[in-house]
Parts: structure tokens; C-alpha cells; sequence
């Protein structure tokens, strides 16, 4: 990778000094050499792009845990299960793919996918897919096999590997619509994987459930928070990632004013999840029909963005996924140095004996200058583009750098 710019980051007005120093962490991370305040940024929330303004994203950071004997033991190399709740090892069990449309490891993918109104295959993929790559996409759109006389689709939704019930929203509220969602985890990473736009969802289905791969959850369908769109464009939005933070609810409470609605799903609501591609994972799944690794899969993810915090505080987040920590943690916690993809995920944690920072800032971002991961990382919104051309960090990273440590 060319190597990444040393930006330090600040900022110099008083109330939000005294913000950082009763929180130990800025909530602005600046990319460029100005310094910058982060507000009336627009990005994106659910599966499907919508994009919502937030103003004032120099929100408040509270402090997370402090550091513990039970962080002090973890390595990476030690961790070997996560403490998130609501999770069942996925250990090698069976992969099944989630719908009957017939695919094999080998399939197109313009096989597999519904396109968007604009009619384009790649506008159901994951990533920078819509409006000309102008518009961030989180899951992989699957299109259906069977409808009804009607044209609704009729395809029953599986789990596609085992795992619990996290959430279950049976009507539609929001982006997702009608989704369920399922909690896993794998040798110290929790993560989930979602199944949205349903037009039912399993009436057995309760959350703390246990499910095994090809248990039905639903079906297929096109539920939004609008009424629904077109019939043609009907499809099942199939998405896994990592959930951020436990403490979601208190950072939310705080920006329901913004966001204009109360939060109807809890920690499961597309605030705090953050997507991977699902496309590399279910084409091993077809390959070798056994559960892939997604740990193999984050480790092969390129670095966008790294952030260095002066934190003593030790992330939640952390100790729900320890497998993510690059080395073990010092006796006494100085600051963080956090990878994150283009898309906003973090991909590893390395526990620093020192604070990383000088001087009055308390975060610092380094940027890769891969061209092509700068452009997704601004369309994601994890960075932004300033009039004068320098990137600030974006709504994105700021979120959930303040949430890691919320």
C-alpha cells in the first residue's frame, strides 16, 4: 500500500476543549491541514442509500470502560470467543443460500442480482454501485426465482448459516422495511448477518431463538418505510457486518431531533450496523458448502483510514471482538490506533502504551493515497471533500468513532 498522510487534527474553540477533556476524545477527525468543524453532512443510513442530514456531528464522546483484568488477558492470539450476547458459534457448519434461486459458486453475479430502477445489474451489488458511483450500497440485492399471479414474489428466505435471532422487525419501519436479523460469532468476532425488504416474516421467529442453517425467516418481498416500491424491482437485501456499539440507544436519544423519528430497532438499527461485501463469503459458502470465515475476510480487507486516539477508555466494541486486537494490551492504556475500510468498518485494534497524539489534539487521521479507496471512502462518506479540494474526515468515520467509544 503507498504509504498513508500524517494529518493531526484539531480544534481550537473552547466548548469543545471542555468537551474533550471530560471525554478524552475529540469527536472531529481531520483529514488536510485546516482546521475543520463537521456539520450539516449528509450519509447514508439502511440498505438502500437514503440519506438523511445530520448537523452538528461534532457530537458528544463519552468515555467507554475502563481498562480491566479481563481486557488486560486478551491477545490476539489468546482470544478465542467473543462476549457479545446473543451469539452462537458458528464453528464449520453448512452454508445455504438464502433463497431458491439456483446459483452455484460459479454463477454470474448479474445472474444473482436485482438492479435498481436504473436498470443497471451492478446497482444490486455491494459498494459504490448507484448513481454512477455516486452512491453507497450496503448489502447484495438477491432477485427472486418464483412469483405469484400478481407478481409478488413467493421465494422463502433461509438463514443462510446457523446463529440466533437478534431482531425481528415484523412491519416495516424504515429503510430495511421488514427484516430480520441474526448475531454469530467466530473465534472472537461477532457479527450478523440481515435479511430485509421481507413481505412476512416467520411468525415463530423471537429473538434470543436459536436457528439453524435453511430455517425459514420469511418471504421474500419489497417493504420500505414508504409504502413499498415497484413489483419489478422486488428482492431479498442480504448484508453481514459488525454492530458498533452496545450503548447505541444513549447516542441516538441524542439526535432523535435530527434523525426525526424515535429508534424502532434498538441496537439492530442501520446506525449502528456496518456492512461488509456479502458477495466473497457466500461464493466460498457455495464452493466448499461449509460456513466461511468472515475473520479471513476482514483480515483481507485494505486499511483506508487509520485513526490514533489518546483513550484510555477501552471500547465495548473490543471486548465483544477480540480477535480484531493486533497485539496485546499494555499494562496501562495510553491511546488506540484503529484501521478502518473504505466503507467504515473497523478492521483491527492495536492498544498503545503511550497516547499516540501530541499536543492539544486527541485524534489524529492517517489516509491512504490509493486514489481508488479515497474516492469509495468519500462516496461512503467516511471522508469528505472540502471547497478547497482537502479532505475532512467524513460523517461516517465521525460516527462511529464516537460510538466505539460511546
Amino acid at each position: 500500500m503507498p504509504p498513508a498522510k500524517r494529518i493531526v487534527a484539531t480544534d481550537d474553540r473552547a466548548p469543545l476543549r471542555r468537551r474533550l477533556r471530560r471525554n478524552r476524545l475529540a469527536a472531529i477527525c481531520v483529514v488536510g491541514a485546516a482546521v475543520v468543524a463537521v456539520a450539516s453532512l449528509v450519509f447514508t443510513n439502511g440498505c438502500d442509500g437514503r440519506k438523511k442530514t445530520q448537523a452538528g456531528a461534532a457530537g458528544k464522546v463519552a468515555a467507554a470502560s475502563e481498562p480491566s483484568s479481563e481486557f488486560a488477558s486478551l491477545s490476539a492470539s489468546s482470544a478465542s470467543a467473543s462476549t457479545a450476547s446473543l451469539a452462537v458459534d458458528i464453528g464449520r457448519g453448512r452454508f445455504v443460500w438464502p433463497t431458491p434461486l439456483p446459483v452455484t459458486a460459479e454463477t454470474p453475479w448479474e445472474k444473482i442480482v436485482q438492479a435498481s430502477a436504473s436498470g443497471d445489474p451492478s446497482t444490486g451489488l455491494f459498494g459504490t454501485a448507484r448513481n454512477s458511483g455516486g452512491r453507497f450500497h450496503e448489502g447484495l440485492d438477491i432477485r427472486p426465482h418464483s412469483r405469484n399471479r400478481r407478481r409478488e414474489p413467493t421465494d422463502v428466505v433461509r438463514a443462510a448459516i446457523a446463529g440466533v435471532v437478534a431482531h425481528v422487525a415484523p412491519t416495516p419501519n424504515g429503510a430495511y422495511g421488514r427484516y430480520v436479523v441474526l448475531s454469530h460469532s467466530e473465534e472472537g468476532l461477532s457479527f450478523y448477518t440481515l435479511y430485509a425488504h421481507l413481505s412476512a416474516v416467520d411468525s415463530g421467529l423471537k429473538a434470543g431463538a436459536a436457528v439453524e442453517a435453511g430455517d425459514k425467516l420469511g418471504v421474500m418481498g419489497r417493504s420500505d418505510g414508504a409504502g413499498g416500491f415497484s413489483k419489478e424491482r422486488a428482492h431479498l437485501h442480504f448484508e453481514m457486518g459488525l454492530r458498533i456499539s452496545p450503548n447505541f440507544g444513549q447516542w441516538y436519544a441524542r439526535k432523535q431531533k435530527e434523525f426525526g423519528a424515535p429508534n424502532r430497532h434498538g441496537l439492530w438499527n442501520g446506525y449502528n450496523l456496518y456492512g461488509c461485501d456479502p458477495l466473497p463469503f457466500v461464493r466460498e459458502g457455495l464452493r466448499t458448502g461449509a460456513t466461511p470465515s468472515l475473520l479471513a475476510q476482514i483480515r483481507r480487507e485494505p486499511t483506508a483510514v487509520t485513526v490514533l486516539v489518546n483513550s484510555r477508555s477501552v471500547p465495548a466494541f473490543v471486548l465483544e471482538n477480540p480477535a480484531l486486537l493486533t497485539a496485546p494490551a499494555p499494562k496501562n492504556i495510553g491511546g488506540w490506533k484503529i484501521d478502518f475500510a473504505w466503507h467504515g468498518m473497523p478492521l483491527s485494534f492495536t492498544p498503545l502504551g503511550t497516547p499516540p497524539v501530541t499536543g492539544r489534539a486527541t485524534m489524529e487521521v492517517q489516509m491512504t493515497r490509493d486514489a481508488a479507496l479515497q474516492r469509495k471512502a468519500r462516496v461512503r462518506r467516511v471522508l469528505a471533500q472540502k471547497r478547497d479540494g482537502g479532505l475532512v474526515a467524513g460523517e461516517t468515520l465521525t460516527n462511529v468513532v464516537t460510538l466505539l467509544f460511546e
